[in-house]
């Protein structure tokens, strides 16, 4: 994951001056959807992984939640500290997977927002974070919806997409790969992962468009 580590060190600054002027605009849809979707679940205590410069961890603390974030970039970290109390600790997926204990833990659930890009090792991943919740912890997950490939002229197939930052707006460079699943290779991985799938949400534009999908498995 070297790849994606060194891109958004890269690009740190210029993802915080994005969110920062919401140009994002299918972010319009996908933030109130995840806000709304773990606000509304049982339980206080929440593990935002990949939280980058902390929007949700602080939205969710809005909402009554106790949250924390991690994240393996350090710029954006500093970033979330400055602008919210919530605990933030710098913590890669890799120390994750390796066994090391996440602060503060155990957690009623654990957050991934648009924060999966690798193939291998998600459901060593998925395993390691449900070590770190309580009995009856969610893992919720919020991704682009497959349906992206389709828009996008890909074949409908689980793939590496080649640039992150390509359709953004910014002054984005040295994009990572990521690796988009195909809902039935989601569902797959889930199952691999020894979780159940408890339910999921497609979230849809004002067009009637899906651009992202919500899982909750446990």
């Amino acid at each position: 994951m070297g790849e994606i580590k060194s891109s958004w060190e890269k690009n740190a600054v210029e993802w915080i001056k994005v969110l920062d002027s919401n140009s994002i605009g299918s972010r319009k849809f996908t933030n109130a959807s995840i806000v709304s979707f773990v606000s509304n679940m049982k339980g206080t205590r929440v593990l935002d992984m990949g939280c980058g410069e902390g929007w949700l961890t602080r939205e969710l603390s809005k909402s009554g939640k106790i949250v924390v974030g991690l994240d393996a970039t350090e710029a954006l970290l500093i970033n979330a500290r400055l602008k919210g109390l919530e605990s933030y600790y710098h913590m890669s997926y890799e120390d994750v997977i390796e066994g090391q204990i996440i602060p503060e833990a155990p957690f009623d659930l654990a957050v991934f927002n648009f924060s999966i890009y690798q193939r291998d090792q998600l459901h060593q991943l998925f395993k390691a974070v449900k070590t770190n919740l309580l009995a009856d912890g969610s893992i919720v997950v919020q991704t682009l919806h497959p349906f992206f490939l389709l828009q996008n002229g890909y074949e409908y197939k689980s793939q590496f997409i080649t640039d992150s930052w390509k359709g953004l707006p910014g002054n984005f460079t040295d994009g990572h790969s990521w690796y988009a699943r195909t809902l039935e290779d989601w569902f797959q991985i889930i199952s691999e992962s020894g979780l159940k799938l408890r339910c999921f949400k497609e979230v849809i534009n004002d067009n009637n468009q899906p651009v992202s999908i919500i899982f909750q498995a446990g």
